[in-house]
């Protein structure tokens, strides 16, 4: 038969395995929630970030085109449209490359595209004007340089420039180089931006230009 003290003893012991089961219980707990709540706010950081790259790549880039006509000793002759920025080089490219029979000597790669221009690549051995070799060829060659009377800066050639009041083989070079390098112009009055061409000089040749 038990004692008092025996009793006692079995009761404390009962008790503190319960506060054990209890403690053990308690950080199961801990254990088994708190990385889930840890991996639910990572999968939200994440997915706002995602979210946030998503908007910024989506950001729309307005691009300018021009249009050329390539010619001669390329693969593929015809009419391009290639953004504003573009070198003869990529012109070539566009057109497939040279032939076996490209002159490549006679170009300059470097040289910046203008709406309307006409890029001729000349054969080996073949004979060609000044304006071809250097590839300022535009639509004037082909006779389209005048248009209603009026000498159109845009496409007129050097010769057809000269023609203008005031305007000698200087400043008609200076008027094709302007071109090359900002583009067709967008209005007569643009011609004053040009290094000695000022408002007298357009006066006198504003009723014979137009682009």
């Amino acid at each position: 038969m038990q004692t008092w003290q025996g009793i006692m003893k079995e009761k404390l012991l009962i008790i503190l395995l319960a506060a054990l089961g209890i403690v053990g219980a308690f950080c199961g707990y801990l254990l088994i929630h708190q990385p889930k709540q840890e991996l639910i706010e990572t999968v939200t950081v994440a997915t706002t970030v995602e979210s946030s790259t998503l908007n910024s790549s989506t950001t729309e880039t307005t691009v300018d085109f021009i249009y050329v006509d390539i010619k001669g000793a390329v693969v593929n002759p015809g009419m391009y449209r290639l953004a504003s920025e573009c070198r003869l080089i990529d012109g070539i490219m566009a057109a497939g490359g040279f032939t076996s029979e490209a002159d490549q000597n006679l170009l300059n790669f470097a040289l910046k595209l203008s709406d309307q221009q006409v890029i001729y690549v000349a054969k080996v051995g073949e004979e060609v004007a000044a304006e071809v070799s250097n590839n300022q060829l535009t639509p004037s060659i082909a006779g389209s340089g005048e248009k209603d009377g009026k000498i159109n800066i845009n496409t007129a050639s050097a010769v057809e420039l000269q023609t203008l009041s005031g305007i000698g083989e200087k400043k008609a070079q200076d008027i094709i180089n302007y071109r090359e390098a900002n583009g067709s112009f967008k209005d007569i009055s643009d011609l004053t931006k040009i290094s000695g061409i000022g408002e007298k000089t357009l006066e006198k040749i504003k009723d014979s230009i137009t682009i």
